[in-house]
């Protein structure tokens, strides 16, 4: 929701955050945190930037708490792995995946809006 790093809340709509927090974890130990613009470079948005924006900083995993099918499907489609369940701050979720409680998605998305 916010660059706060550690200390920003987990968006409940993955496509509506603000900005994605970067987190380099390494042995179940946090080597290092950077928060990024979910902003795409041309102003416009759509379900697909995200992904871009995500494999552009090399990201091999997103912590959701709600993604819709579209966006889940591009982050797949550039072999990003999606885990869901995320909630609280972000320290939380990187707690809990560390913690093995998120569950890795891998066909449908969780959020029903109709946009997607």
């Amino acid at each position: 929701m916010s660059d706060s790093g550690l200390e920003s809340d987990v968006c409940v709509h993955f496509g509506s955050c603000e900005y994605f927090t970067i987190v380099d974890v390494q042995d179940k130990v946090i080597a290092g945190i950077e928060a990024i613009s979910n902003l795409p470079p041309d102003g416009g948005h759509n379900c697909i930037a995200p992904s871009i924006i995500l494999k552009s900083h090399n990201i091999d995993t997103v912590l959701v708490s709600g993604i819709g099918g579209m966006p889940l499907m591009a982050l797949m489609e550039k072999k990003i792995k999606v885990f869901a369940g995320a909630m609280g701050k972000v320290s939380d979720a990187v707690q809990d995946y560390n913690s093995g409680l998120l569950q890795e998605l891998s066909t449908n998305g969780t959020c029903s809006c109709s946009h997607h």
